[in-house]
This record gives structure tokens, C-alpha cells and sequence, in this order.
């Protein structure tokens, strides 16, 4: 998990070009401020351990559960599907030899 960090001084230009500085980086190289961790959306200082702030994260874990919903929705149709096919696949092999 790769965190970025951020100069939180207000006015220096890092802070206002949202500059982002790789996890090793101390110091910003505009003002001489000590870094922060930063959300890597928002630039918003970060108190916990993690990417993003709690709106940011709160969005990312709304759309992996949207898409596991979703997932979980088509591959029960397609199971409903085969059975199906399954089923009535019986019965039209019984009956091919019906057709002749």
C-alpha cells in the first residue's frame, strides 16, 4: 500500500499545487515543512494509517460493495439459467429421436 505525503503549510506552493511526495520524503522542498500523510484525492491530512481520508475511503468501499452485488446478481441468473438447461436439455435429448 503505497501512501503519499503532503506540505500542510498553507502557504507555501506545494500545499496550493497539491504536490505529493513519496512516503521516504521528510521535509517539503518548497518550504522546508515537516510532510504529512495526505488522502491521494482530496490532499486532506490523514490521522490513521491508510490512502485516502474517511469520505474517500467510505466511497471506495461503496463501490466494491456495489460491484460484489452486482457480480453476485448475474452469476445467480446465469446459475439460474443453466439449471434451467440443464433440466430441459434432458427432455429435448429424450425427444430427438421423436423428430425422425
Amino acid at each position: 500500500m503505497v501512501r503519499v505525503k503532503g506540505c500542510v503549510n498553507e502557504k507555501c506552493a506545494a500545499f496550493k499545487k497539491k504536490i505529493t511526495y513519496k512516503e521516504s520524503e521528510e521535509y517539503c522542498s518548497k518550504c522546508g515543512q515537516t510532510l504529512s500523510y495526505v488522502c491521494k484525492k482530496c490532499y486532506t491530512p490523514l490521522e490513521e494509517k491508510g490512502k485516502y481520508c474517511a469520505i474517500h475511503q467510505a466511497e471506495k468501499d461503496d463501490k466494491a460493495d456495489h460491484t460484489k452485488k452486482v457480480v453476485l446478481g448475474v452469476s445467480g441468473v446465469v446459475l439460474s439459467a443453466g439449471a434451467v438447461v440443464f433440466t430441459k436439455g434432458k427432455d429435448i435429448v429424450k425427444n430427438i429421436p421423436k423428430l425422425k
